[in-house]
């Protein structure tokens, strides 16, 4: 067998071995979701829902107790909390009796991305980040949920 052959052969066997890698952490966190997806569903048919689950991306935290690692998933609202079920399966969960302000900020955390703007919760430990689709209807609602009244200004 020649060079070239020995070479194509060694880069088809490392892509099939790196492709069942991946084949296995996807149904991994897959799994994960659907149990955390599940829990979730259950917990808010006993809450009031005011924004229903839909497509969200969760921008970090710099208040302690939440996770710093940006992640794409599902954010809703209720009369109690603001939740956030990320794809890996991990639910990120913010009491509205904590949060202490609302803002939306073309920069969190060092982050911009072109088009998008941040929708900022303030606790008394820090604040946490969101991009949604409709991020001044988020605003108002989570605003009217808490009674404050939101900061606008991006």
């Amino acid at each position: 067998m020649t060079i070239a052959i020995n070479i194509i052969l060694l880069v088809v066997g490392i892509a099939i071995v790196l492709g069942l890698i991946a084949g296995v952490i996807v149904l991994i966190y897959r799994g994960k979701y659907r149990t955390a997806a599940q829990q979730l569903m259950s917990e808010l048919a006993a809450e009031t829902v005011i924004r229903p689950l839909e497509k969200g991306n969760y921008r970090g935290a710099t208040a302690p107790g939440y996770p710093t690692v940006k992640n794409n998933g599902r954010i809703a609202l209720t009369r109690r909390r603001l939740v956030f079920l990320t794809l890996t399966g991990t639910t990120i969960s913010i009491p509205l009796d904590t949060v202490t302000g609302l803002r939306l900020a073309k920069v969190f955390k060092g982050s911009v991305a072109g088009g998008w703007t941040h929708l900022v919760v303030r606790t008394a430990g820090g604040e946490i980040g969101f991009y949604v689709t409709d991020t001044a209807t988020w605003l108002a609602a989570i605003g009217e949920a808490t009674g404050l009244t939101p900061d606008a200004r991006a």
